[in-house]
C-alpha cells in the first residue's frame, strides 16, 4: 500500500473526532478523494441516518430514537419504546427500525452513523458476534442493508449524535 492511500486509511477512520477546521486544512494539504471529500461536507445532499439507543435495565425500560437527514433538512424521525433489553440490543433495534423506515419511503442510498463502537464495527465485520440475541440482530441489519442500493455504517462521536440520542431517550418515557 502506497504511502497516500495509508494516510487516507488513517484520515478516513479519524474522520469523525475531526473538526471542520482540521479537515479543511488536511483538504487544502493532501488532495482527498472526492468521495472522501463528500463524506465529510456537512452541507453533503446525501441521506444520512442518525440512530441511538437508550436503556434503563434497572426499570426493565428502553428506547430507540433517530432521524434521516438529507442535508440539514430532517427527513423523518422516529422514537419509540421497546420494552425491556439491553443498550445493545436497543441500538440494534434503533439501527433496524431506521433501516425499515428508510426502505419503506424508498430512500435507498444512505449514509448510516450510530456512537455504538460496538455495533458499528460488528456490522461491518470488525468484531465477531458471539450473543445470540445479537446473532439475530445483526442478522436483520445485514438482511435490510442488503434491500438498500448503497449504505455504509460509520461511528460518531456521541456529541455528534445529539438528535439520536434525545430521541432515544424520548422514546424512554412513551
Amino acid at each position: 500500500m502506497n504511502s497516500e492511500k495509508k494516510l487516507i486509511k488513517i484520515l478516513e477512520r479519524f474522520r469523525d473526532k475531526l473538526s471542520d477546521q482540521e479537515i479543511a486544512l488536511i483538504d487544502s494539504l493532501v488532495k482527498l478523494p472526492k468521495t472522501m471529500q463528500d463524506s465529510w461536507d456537512s452541507s453533503d445532499m446525501s441521506y444520512k441516518l442518525f440512530t441511538d439507543g437508550a436503556s434503563q435495565l434497572d426499570k426493565n425500560n428502553a428506547g430507540i430514537g433517530g432521524l434521516l437527514k438529507n442535508g440539514h433538512e430532517t427527513v423523518f424521525s422516529f422514537a419509540e419504546n421497546i420494552g425491556d433489553c439491553t443498550n445493545n440490543e436497543a441500538e440494534y433495534l434503533a439501527l433496524i427500525r431506521g433501516i425499515e423506515l428508510c426502505v419503506e419511503k424508498k430512500i435507498l442510498d444512505v449514509k448510516i452513523f450510530s456512537d455504538s463502537e460496538l455495533i458499528v464495527r460488528q456490522v461491518n465485520g470488525d468484531y465477531k458476534v458471539k450473543n445470540e440475541r445479537m446473532i439475530k440482530l445483526h442478522a436483520k441489519v445485514l438482511d435490510l442493508c442488503s434491500m438498500l442500493n448503497s449504505w455504509s455504517v460509520s461511528h460518531v462521536l456521541r456529541d455528534k449524535n445529539m438528535e439520536a440520542d434525545l430521541l432515544s431517550k424520548e422514546g424512554l418515557t412513551k
